[in-house]
């Protein structure tokens, strides 16, 4: 037995299919089925049984499967793991963020702890929504990360770090423009567009507008405030955003929401699990310090 031939039946129990588990391995058909005829000879038992062009699980199979399943994602684990310490060897440090944070305060954060610290080290940043900066972090793909709370990693290590204020956006020329602050039940009847539940930021929004106004009419979703600026202008419809330096760029009204602050809350996340270099310990205890002159920059930054 070896391990190309436990990826191979794996991979075979999860198409249920000679030729897309083939496809997938980047192997011919022929010599997946040697291998699983040498694996069953090995194990002294059928492992698969065929139903016409598919394959399904024997009893043995299945309990072969929970074996494979947990050895293969154990060594993976392993891998990453290693490959994790030896880039913290090498003085990198990877950090995953949320658009507004990459773009805004942390390319400032790294200049200034490089200026102020003793220790210099590589830092590699990664552009991604929060639930994918949480799943790698989990991996092992990142070191630490700036995102939103992410419920099914309530696991790691959440530090509030900023809060980004929640503000409608209107067309200069629409209705709402007089207006400078308002209740979200007064967007009743209003055609809002908003961020895409299938993201952190979405689903903090909706949940905060539909706690006070059931009724609200949210007709489409996007994933940024760029597109969701976009399209207010376009299509004269109101949408409800976080107020940050990337709608500078267009010719749009302000009004100010009555919503709790911490509906857009930003944390520095991290597995406590996780044995770090003291390099990226001391930028974590960095980052720590400096979260009132992050919240400031934010502010700031963030157009008035």
């Amino acid at each position: 037995m070896n391990l190309n031939q436990l990826y191979y039946f794996q991979e075979l129990a999860d198409q249920k299919q000679y030729t897309k588990a083939a496809e997938n391995l980047f192997i011919s058909q022929p010599t997946l089925s040697v291998s699983i005829k040498q694996l069953e000879t090995e194990l002294h038992c059928k492992l698969f049984k065929h139903n016409g062009r598919y394959v399904q699980l024997t009893e043995y199979g299945r309990i072969f499967y929970d074996t494979v399943t947990k050895t293969l994602a154990s060594l993976e684990y392993g891998k990453k793991k290693i490959a994790q310490k030896i880039s913290q060897d090498q003085g990198n440090i990877h950090i995953a963020g949320i658009p507004t944070a990459i773009g805004i305060f942390l390319p400032y954060l790294t200049k200034k702890y490089q200026q102020e610290s003793a220790i210099s080290p590589h830092f590699i940043y990664h552009d991604n929504p929060s639930y994918q900066i949480c799943e790698g972090i989990k991996n092992g793909w990142y070191d630490i990360g700036i995102c939103s709370y992410v419920p099914e990693f309530n696991y790691l290590t959440y530090i509030p770090l900023y809060t980004e204020e929640i503000i409608a956006i209107v067309a200069p020329d629409n209705n709402l423009a007089q207006i400078n602050r308002m209740s979200p039940s007064e967007l009743q009847g209003e055609s809002i567009m908003t961020y895409s539940t299938k993201i952190q930021i979405g689903r903090d929004i909706t949940n905060a507008l539909l706690a006070v106004a059931s009724d609200l009419h949210i007709i489409n979703r996007l994933h940024d405030e760029l597109a969701i600026a976009g399209q207010v202008l376009t299509n004269d419809i109101v949408g409800v955003v976080a107020k940050t330096i990337y709608l500078s760029g267009f010719d749009i009204h302000q009004i100010q929401l009555d919503l709790p602050k911490n509906i857009r809350q930003v944390y520095l996340v991290y597995d406590p699990n996780q044995h770090f270099s003291a390099g990226i310990i001391d930028f974590i205890d960095f980052i720590k310090s400096n979260k009132q002159e992050i919240q400031t920059l934010v502010d700031n930054l963030a157009i008035k």
